[in-house]
Parts: structure tokens; sequence; C-alpha cells
């Protein structure tokens, strides 16, 4: 399991079935591209790297989260939680 990979399962195992109130008070103001079932919260690295975290809610609760890698601002690869299923995190390489 890559790096990336270990800080999703660990943002799934901290913040899953959590309130829209708990992921604000960590988190802050969700990115303006954000509504009432999915909020962006986006990551600087180095400059020309950005991690975005996606919390999906259903009925103001966490149900869902994503992690999507970008390097020079182009979508470079999105990593997904899949409760149950094998195998349980997916990676989606864009480039």
């Amino acid at each position: 399991m890559d790096k990336q990979t270990q800080k999703l399962r660990t943002l799934v195992q901290q913040h899953l079935n959590q309130t829209k109130t708990d992921i604000e008070k960590k988190y802050g103001k969700p990115g303006k591209n954000s509504h009432t079932e999915i909020w962006f919260y986006r990551k600087y690295k180095c400059g020309i790297f950005m991690d975005e975290i996606a919390f999906i809610f259903e009925e103001d609760c966490v149900i869902d989260i994503t992690l999507t890698e970008y390097v020079f601002w182009i979508e470079y690869r999105s990593i997904f939680y899949n409760k149950g299923e094998n195998p349980e995190y997916k990676v989606i390489k864009l480039l």
C-alpha cells in the first residue's frame, strides 16, 4: 500500500460516519466548489503538488472519502474507498 493510499485509509478510519459539524471543526469551511452532498478541501505541497480530499455526505454524515492528487494543477490520480469490496482501495491513474 503506497503512502497516499495509507493517507486515505487513515482519513476513512478517522472520519467515516462523522457529521458535517465534525468535519468543519477539523478542516474549516469547505472549498467554493463544494455543495450540500460533497465537500472539497485542498492541501498544497511544494508549490507544484496538491491533494484534494472529497467528503461525500448522506443525511449529514460522511459515507465516502476520495483523495485526488494533482501535479502542476493537472489531475494525476484518484484513490477511492470501496467499503466491503476487494480491493478496498482503488487507485485510478489519469496520466
